[in-house]
């Protein structure tokens, strides 16, 4: 059973981990001026890199030391693409609701309904990916990160956590929404969160995630391998 509060804590535990989120907040905060963008890839490969790390039980007391720059930044855009894959649907159901919002008082009803349908869509999307990320890591094939059908029975075969771990992570967006609208310092304050808070779930989502294989959760030595990312 995860102790989720110690879970919380657990980057802390590293003497540098001021540091090493310090770094990880400047990317994401540069990430989000345009051509500045790709500097984004980095911060989402050092998180990607601890979902590995955990994944496959290859945990280590501390955060790992920001190198390997080429490297975090391809896993990084690999992992951006996989997550913008899943969010094609429902930002196109979004746009498309607000469109119809713009219409009379008819047409605004249909667009609280494609609302609504829009925000259940979000909540898939959030609820696969992560044991799609497993999927691909393992599998080391793009095509298994989008297996729906496998990626459900994995996510039925380890249950209840990996539902309450969802929930937390939704709870911590609508918390980093909120953080953001703060006047002055909210970006900063926001992007600081973000970054800390998922390095928390990478790590658990990485260790829950594996539990769908049981101990092993290597990629497979059987079958051909392809598009691998080194």
């Amino acid at each position: 059973m995860l102790d989720l509060a110690k879970e919380f804590q657990q980057p802390m535990e590293d003497p540098g981990w001021i540091v090493k989120v310090l770094i990880g907040t400047l990317l994401i905060l540069a990430g989000q001026v345009w051509f500045l963008f790709p500097l984004a890839f980095l911060s989402l490969g050092y998180i990607y890199l601890i979902f590995v790390n955990h994944f496959r039980m290859e945990e280590e007391e501390k955060l790992p030391e920001w190198k390997d720059w080429k490297d975090l930044f391809v896993k990084g855009f690999v992992f951006l693409l996989i997550g913008l894959i899943y969010y094609i649907i429902p930002w196109f159901s979004y746009s498309l609701s607000n469109s119809i919002l713009m219409g009379g008082v008819l047409a605004k009803m249909v667009g609280l309904i494609f609302l609504a349908g829009t925000a259940l869509l979000f909540v898939a999307a959030l609820f696969f990916l992560p044991m799609g990320i497993a999927q691909y890591t393992r599998e080391e094939k793009y095509s298994a990160a989008f297996n729906i059908k496998s990626i459900w029975d994995k996510i039925m075969n380890i249950g209840d956590n990996y539902f309450k771990i969802t929930t937390l992570s939704i709870l911590a967006i609508i918390i980093l929404y909120i953080t953001h609208l703060i006047p002055v310092i909210g970006l900063v304050a926001a992007s600081a969160l973000a970054f800390y808070t998922s390095l928390v779930f990478a790590s658990l989502f990485g260790k829950i995630c594996r539990e769908a294989w049981g101990e092993e959760a290597s990629p497979s030595e059987s079958g051909p391998q392809e598009e691998r990312v080194s």
